[in-house]
């Protein structure tokens, strides 16, 4: 049986989780769950399951955008839409547009 390739967290993560948690939003944070590609946090949010993946804008990786196994997950996934979430102009933006829906 192959190895599982546990994810890292991003030198946000813990930020942009606390975050959402702040704005009332339950986190269940997946960063490490060992599925590839799987985002970082299922959060709810007004009722709704979202999955949102926290890149980090100060370094090259995060910038970079969503990796190969990221992608692939993204395409594959036949539930919502995965949120990528950069800042916590991003976080809140989100849970506004979440609200409003």
């Amino acid at each position: 049986m192959g190895r599982v390739r546990r994810g890292r967290k991003d030198g946000n993560h813990n930020t942009i989780k606390a975050a959402f948690e702040s704005m009332g939003c339950s986190t269940a944070d997946l960063y490490n769950a060992g599925l590839p590609g799987f985002p970082d946090f299922v959060l709810g949010v007004s009722g709704a399951n979202v999955l949102v993946e926290v890149k980090n804008p100060e370094t090259s990786y995060g910038r970079a955008g969503l990796n190969e196994n990221q992608t692939a997950f993204e395409r594959e996934w036949r539930g919502g839409k995965v949120y990528v979430v950069r800042t916590l102009d991003d976080a809140v933006g989100l849970v506004n547009r979440m609200r409003r829906a």
